[in-house]
């Protein structure tokens, strides 16, 4: 890749991670989203992978006092068997296909818990487990799984740290074992670790800019401000990244 490129992809990494860091979900579909646009997406996926990882291991240890592990674990079960899956069932299913069931699924959620009769439901600790399995498979298909994530751990008991944080802890657990999978099948890191190299500080940077924007940002702000974020996730998933290229 040229200079212009890399240089290109480091400031994307540091606007995005900052998003991320601020309201927990956002930053890595819209890095994904960018880098499609330089890079092929048999290489935009993994890389992303490994950047994310980066990126949310340090929002992880920014926010390590407020990470929920009755949700963490339970979510990291069987993501590694969902992971084999994904690799192994969804290599020949429509990506843009995938997408669309992804940001309906986004909006269905959001709407649904506004509704009176699920309004002050939370899902229930043993979901996880399931969740973990299914997001390990489709986020080797689509790259990012946080706007799914994002309405899962929406939670009237958990603080906004705790949100991001343990979003955080997603996102180390999926992109690890998204790396891993993507090494196993033979894909080469090292033919873009100039790239990575300068998109990971940049990402490290932003996560921290946006953990200072999150300390100061007021409680009853976050959830609307976050729940704006992933509705705007989902169209783009639905619209852009789905019906678009099918068309």
């Amino acid at each position: 890749m040229n200079p212009a490129d890399i240089a290109f992809l480091a400031s994307a990494a540091f606007f995005t991670s900052a998003l991320t860091a601020v309201v927990g979900a956002g930053g890595g579909t819209a890095l994904i989203a960018i880098m499609l646009q330089v890079m092929p997406p048999v290489a935009a996926i993994p890389v992303h992978g490994a950047v994310q990882l980066a990126s949310n291991i340090w929002r992880v240890i920014l926010l390590r006092d407020k990470l929920v592990w009755p949700i963490i674990w339970r979510f990291a079960l069987l993501m590694p068997a969902g992971v084999a899956l994904g690799l192994w069932l969804f290599q020949g299913l429509p990506t843009a296909a995938v997408q669309m069931l992804i940001g309906f699924f986004v909006l269905l959620s959001l709407f649904t818990r506004q509704m009176k009769r699920f309004h002050d439901r939370d899902l229930p600790l043993w979901a996880f487990v399931p969740v973990g399995f299914v997001t390990g498979a489709l986020n080797m298909v689509v790259g990012v799984i946080a706007p799914i994530l994002g309405v899962l751990v929406i939670r009237r008991d958990l603080s906004k740290e705790q949100v991001v944080g343990t979003l955080g802890v997603f996102g180390v657990v999926g992109n690890l074992l998204k790396v891993a999978g993507f090494t196993l099948v033979g894909f080469s890191f090292a033919e873009y670790g100039t790239t990575i190299l300068w998109m990971i500080p940049a990402a490290l940077v932003g996560t921290t800019v946006g953990q200072v924007a999150l300390s100061r940002m007021e409680e009853r702000h976050f959830l609307p401000i976050f729940r704006l974020v992933l509705v705007a996730l989902a169209l783009k998933l639905i619209v852009w990244d789905g019906l678009v290229r099918l068309l």
